[in-house]
């Protein structure tokens, strides 16, 4: 299993949109186009972190999590269904600046692109911000 990082740019596909469109446990198909992908497939089963990206917007941050679906080489498309806690990161993204750093390694030098192969060393990362986040976030209520 592989964990993905998607980044979604606030230009074309503004927070507000997201926030509208993307529900827990509904099927979503989204086209891939430039990958940063180390010779990996996406496969069915995989988890994929939705990241929107600072520039052209001032809401960046981790929005949500999904597993992928079915991913169609031909077609450079992504089946996924977004999972907990979407719902919730989508309304309180986390940024901060290890959210930054983190994004930051995960696309190396490469800052523009749509899909990276997150390395394990960094999926421990970002399950643990995402976890910290949520639970710093559910303290203060």
């Amino acid at each position: 299993m592989s964990t993905w990082f998607y980044q979604v740019s606030q230009k074309e596909w503004p927070p507000q949109r997201y926030r509208l469109e993307i529900w827990e446990g509904e099927r979503w198909a989204w086209s891939v186009s430039r990958k940063v992908t180390g010779g990996r497939t996406p496969e069915a089963g995989d988890t994929v972190a939705f990241f929107q990206a600072p520039s052209g917007g001032n809401d960046p941050g981790f929005y949500g999590w999904g597993v992928i679906l079915e991913w169609f080489r031909d077609g450079e498309k992504m089946y996924f269904r977004p999972v907990a806690p979407s719902d919730h990161l989508k309304m309180d993204p986390w940024w901060d600046k290890e959210a930054q750093a983190l994004a930051d390694g995960i696309r190396g030098g490469m800052k523009q692109g749509t899909l990276w192969h997150v390395p394990e060393k960094l999926v421990v990362k970002l399950r643990e911000g995402v976890a910290r986040w949520m639970s710093s976030r559910r303290s203060r209520s």
